[in-house]
């Protein structure tokens, strides 16, 4: 297997380096390159890798600008310090991604999640990737919601996402067009990608979009009405806040 590395920090570079021989000493790394500029030479000079390690932030910008100026045929694993809009981008696109500094056994699952990906469902979330990316290096902020399924990867639009509700493990997920889709990951996941967008946990099953509320109808909580016609119960904990956001007294 053939890995590229993309990153700036040398230190960092020669311990994943190292780590990667631990984990399988078949492993290759054809190179490390420590900028956009060098990883868009390398990439066009070279056969395509069968992984890209790649870190966030390098000497010469974001490596998301390596996607827009070159074709990308590899899977890619994002590595990153913590830095909250590259969290934010790359949990809202359901994008695989490793915090520094890099954990042996994260890296192992890491790598062994590519190995397992079929050719076909490789194309797909690297299509998804490609097009993610493309989006928020063009509009900044991201605009969309990634939502994987057992096929691949379906991009929302975050502004017409109506309500989530929890079940379980898992989140429903209602659209303004009335459809509805079911994503494998916890409302409360959900809360912690949304609450900048102005969505509300008002119940500990439901998180909504404020924007979409109608109608607040008294009580002990209370309700709220959807613009699906949906009435939803507020938790009376819940109560204050909400109607702070929605500015009513």
């Amino acid at each position: 297997m053939k890995i590229l590395i993309i990153e700036d920090e040398t230190p960092a570079a020669n311990r994943v380096k190292k780590l990667l021989a631990t984990i399988n000493p078949e492993i290759v790394v054809p190179a490390i390159c420590d900028s956009i500029e060098s990883s868009i030479k390398w990439l066009e000079e070279n056969p395509a890798p069968d992984l890209i390690l790649m870190d966030i932030e390098l000497s010469d910008g974001p490596s998301f600008k390596i996607f827009k100026k070159t074709q990308i045929s590899s899977p890619v694993i994002f590595t990153t310090a913590y830095d909250k809009f590259a969290i934010e981008a790359i949990k809202l696109g359901a994008l695989d991604y490793l915090l520094k500094p890099i954990e042996k056994n994260e890296l192992s699952e890491a790598i062994a999640r590519v190995e397992n990906y079929n050719s076909a469902k490789a194309a797909t979330i690297l299509k998804a990737q490609q097009q993610y990316i493309e989006s928020i290096t063009a509009e900044g902020k991201p605009k969309k919601l990634a939502i994987r399924n057992s096929d691949g990867i379906i991009f929302v639009e975050i502004d017409k996402i109506v309500k989530l509700k929890a079940d379980s493990n898992y989140a429903h997920i209602f659209l303004k067009d009335g459809k509805q889709l079911t994503a494998s990951k916890t409302l409360k996941d959900f809360e912690e990608l949304l609450s900048e967008y102005g969505f509300f946990r008002v119940h500990s099953a439901h998180l909504v979009n404020l924007s979409y509320i109608e109608k607040y109808i008294k009580g002990e909580g209370g309700f709220v009405v959807m613009c699906d016609g949906s009435s939803i119960e507020v938790s009376r904990d819940k109560k204050k806040a909400l109607l702070a956001l929605l500015s009513i007294n």
